[in-house]
């Protein structure tokens, strides 16, 4: 995770400089854009997800888009405890695949680069979970299964563009359990 945000940066000091735009407003995504992101998660769950935006219309000092976003999530603990002169291990895990529909509102800002947005996203997913436990002189006792889930989420976010096509984004995702907080990557405009 270190060596992507440290090839990200090196990236953007390499780039930055070679793509600076003159004065002026940031016009936002023109109406028919595709906008496609791909994220790390670095907060509460190890996860990556994939999204993709399509500005529907320019409107005030922005612009709607409306997309998807398909996510994979794990997180998992696992435990040995001495209790009573007896080994005692347990562990589990939980692996979380999510689709959802999601629209933003992509602001304008004074400074050139710069994009800020906000939206909101519904959809589902389903949660594939296993626990184990072992006493070492009993065996194991395995559980396993599988659930659906509904997702919702307010998302905040922000892209700073090295070029007109490709930014690093960082995007805040509150309110969907099954998925990493705060999540970093890059945005590609086509």
């Amino acid at each position: 995770m270190k060596k992507l945000v440290l090839i990200l940066g090196v990236a953007a000091l390499l780039v930055g400089p070679m793509t600076v735009k003159a004065g002026g407003v940031y016009d936002g995504p023109a109406k028919g854009t595709s906008i496609i992101g791909a994220r790390l998660g670095l907060s509460n769950i190890v996860g990556a997800n994939v999204t993709y935006d399509y500005a529907l219309a320019q409107v005030w000092k922005g612009t709607f888009t409306i997309g998807g976003q398909i996510g994979y999530m794990w997180n998992g603990h696992s435990n040995t405890v001495n209790w009573n002169g007896e080994s005692y291990k347990h562990s589990w895990n939980n692996h979380y695949l999510s689709f959802r529909v999601r629209t933003t509102y992509r602001f304008n800002v004074v400074v050139p680069q710069w994009e800020v947005y906000g939206g909101v996203a519904l959809g589902g997913g389903m949660d594939i979970w296993s626990d184990n436990e072992r006493i070492y002189s009993e065996g194991f006792d395995t559980r396993h299964g599988t659930g659906g889930f509904f997702s919702g989420a307010f998302i905040l976010g922000t892209t700073y563009h090295f070029t007109d096509a490709i930014g690093l984004n960082l995007e805040f995702d509150f309110g969907d359990w099954a998925s990493a907080w705060v999540n970093l990557g890059v945005q590609i405009k086509l």
